[in-house]
C-alpha cells in the first residue's frame, strides 16, 4: 500500500501502554500527516459486540482517505474494552470531513469517552486496510 507516513506514525506512536487520551492525543496529531487528499474523513465509532467471537467494547477512531484506485484507505485506531454496564449501551457513529474541524473535541467530550477513559483497556489495535 502506498502512503504509509501516517500509519507508521501512529503504530510506533501507540505501541507502548497508555491510557485512552494518549492514545486519542496520538491519533489526533497522526491526522496532521498530509495524505495528499483534500477528501479526508474521520469517524469515530463505539459497540459492543462479538467480531471476535468474544463480546468486547469497540471505541474506534477512522482516518479515511482516497487510494490511487478509485477506493479509499481507513486508518483504524481500534481501542478495546471488556463489556460493562457503564459501555454496554454506547453505540454510535461520528462522521466529520475534511480532516474534522472540532472533531476530537466532540469525542473528547462524548459521553462513550469519558466513560472509557478510566477504564481498563485490554488491547490497543492499529491497522490500515482499504474499503
Amino acid at each position: 500500500m502506498e502512503n504509509q507516513e501516517a500509519f507508521a506514525f501512529l503504530d510506533q506512536a501507540t505501541d507502548q501502554p497508555m491510557p485512552l487520551a494518549g492514545l486519542v492525543d496520538a491519533f489526533e496529531e497522526m491526522c496532521r500527516i498530509p495524505v495528499g487528499s483534500e477528501d479526508d474523513t474521520l469517524l469515530f465509532e463505539t459497540v459492543t459486540d462479538d467480531f471476535t467471537g468474544i463480546e468486547l467494547f469497540f471505541f474506534t477512531l477512522v482516518r479515511q482517505y482516497p487510494n490511487p484506485q478509485g477506493g479509499y484507505y481507513q486508518l483504524h485506531l481500534d481501542v478495546i474494552y471488556e463489556p460493562n454496564e457503564a459501555n454496554r449501551h454506547f453505540t454510535g457513529v461520528l462522521r466529520q470531513g475534511n480532516a474534522g474541524e472540532g472533531f476530537f473535541a466532540q469525542v473528547r467530550c462524548s459521553p462513550a469517552y469519558l466513560s472509557a477513559q478510566n477504564e481498563t483497556i485490554l488491547k490497543v489495535s492499529v491497522y490500515l486496510d482499504e474499503a
